[in-house]
């Protein structure tokens, strides 16, 4: 709450219900857009990664490397996708996190149950899962890393387990195209949330 006071400070616009309004709209677009801006960069970091290892030691490493050898990074990805189906009221069809027919990665299948504002949170949340629970589980694995005092085996399996979940952090253009189809029932809830955090903040 300091934070958001903080914020409406700098922002300058004053403690009236307009001014509210505008700051939440401001926060709702930061939160929604930058959700996609992470999604997005993590997944040209992915390609750029794919790139440079298929020239210098060959596609079949670059293959066994993005889809195998950082295969947690995997499992977060997939698991995260099916747990926010499972929240939202989706009806997961396929689930796995290591296919088995060539290089490829895993997969979630669902189909959408509910009224319509629940499908849109379906298919938004589903689709940018592995960004916002990459970022939280990134979060405590960077805090243990710098302040856990671990053996060094331990570091080891941390950073291991961080370059992974990063390699596996990004959204492909499918869940872009979900993320914006439900997107508009997650802004509106955002606004309402962050206008009422706003009104008590300044209350």
């Amino acid at each position: 709450m300091q934070y958001l006071q903080q914020f409406l400070l700098f922002c300058n616009f004053g403690t009236d219900y307009v001014a509210l309004l505008k700051v939440s709209g401001i926060l709702t677009a930061a939160l929604v857009f930058s959700v996609v801006i992470i999604g997005s960069i993590m997944n040209g970091i992915q390609t750029c990664q794919m790139h440079l290892l298929a020239r210098f030691l060959g596609q079949r490493f670059a293959l066994t490397f993005c889809n195998r050898i950082t295969f947690v990074g995997t499992i977060v990805h997939e698991c995260s996708h099916a747990f926010f189906m499972i929240i939202t009221g989706a009806k997961i069809t396929e689930f796995s996190v290591w296919d088995s027919g060539g290089d490829s990665l895993g997969h979630v299948s669902y189909y959408n149950r509910g009224p319509l504002i629940l499908r849109a949170f379906q298919d938004s949340l589903s689709a940018c899962a592995p960004v916002i629970v990459g970022l939280a589980i990134e979060f405590v694995i960077w805090h243990f890393i710098m302040h856990g005092n671990l053996p060094i085996w331990a570091d080891i399996l941390l950073w291991y387990a961080f370059i992974s979940i990063i390699d596996h952090m990004s959204m492909s253009s499918a869940d872009l195209g979900n993320y914006f189809k439900g997107i508009w029932a997650v802004a509106i809830v955002l606004f309402i949330a962050i206008f009422c955090l706003c009104f008590i903040a300044t209350a």
